[in-house]
């Protein structure tokens, strides 16, 4: 199969396919990467650390307000019963994606409560390498563990896979063109093994793996012109979609 054949046949905008993560600690610095990106960026990411500055859902709406699209990248993990209440308060604030850690169990309690919410199950952090998932009791490849837990949220009725771009090209052969696919750990070629991320892929490598979309923070956020930075990709997406 073609790197060409991978490429997501979905109907996205291609501007939509850049997610940009937004891991601030301030709904002033929030605002200010908003504003600094303008029209650039149309889909951000909001996680576990904005969460904690108090101003989650004034953020969140005010995104969609400036018609934005937003990535709760929460990671829900908890029983069941917890992790559906979550998500059934979490609809009502209009957030486009969200993220969850679990088992069948707490995919097929959340399925029905999740209304229009895109649910996106995590398979294993691109910050994890084959010795953490051996500390995990995993005794196998990395790639193995992801196709395992992406097979049963997919069967669950989740709507996609967070999942690193090296194991996104097996996950489409496998489950086929239907789930979403995002892939964060984006960094360019010279960049590569400069951080914690340590599966990581180039923009074009990830799509032409089977991503939907990619999730970037630091080439952007540590470009010297980040606006520059976020255009150059969108740009290059562009080009990889033919668009």
């Amino acid at each position: 199969m073609s790197t060409d054949s991978l490429l997501s046949k979905k109907p996205i905008d291609p501007r939509d396919r850049l997610i940009f993560a937004l891991d601030v600690p301030t709904l002033a610095e929030a605002r200010a990467w908003v504003d600094r990106l303008g029209d650039v960026v149309t889909f951000y990411k909001i996680g576990l650390e904005f969460c904690m500055s108090g101003e989650y859902f004034t953020l969140l709406a005010e995104l969609k307000a400036r018609g934005k699209k937003v990535f709760a990248d929460l990671k829900f993990s908890d029983v069941p019963a917890t992790v559906k209440g979550a998500m059934a308060n979490l609809v009502r604030h209009g957030a486009d994606f969200c993220t969850l850690h679990g088992t069948s169990g707490v995919y097929r309690a959340v399925v029905p409560v999740k209304g229009s919410l895109r649910l996106l199950a995590v398979t294993v952090l691109t910050s994890v390498d084959e010795n953490e998932v051996r500390e995990m009791g995993w005794s196998g490849a990395v790639e193995d563990l992801v196709l395992q837990r992406a097979r049963v949220a997919i069967e669950s009725g989740i709507d996609g896979l967070i999942a690193s771009g090296q194991e996104a090209t097996r996950l489409r052969r496998e489950l086929g063109d239907q789930p979403i696919l995002i892939t964060p750990g984006i960094r360019a070629e010279s960049e590569k093994g400069s951080d914690d991320q340590k599966r990581t892929m180039t923009v074009e490598q990830a799509f032409r793996a089977g991503a939907d979309y990619i999730v970037v923070g630091r080439p952007i956020r540590n470009a010297p012109d980040p606006k520059a930075a976020a255009e150059g990709m969108q740009q290059e997406i562009a080009r990889v979609f033919g668009a």
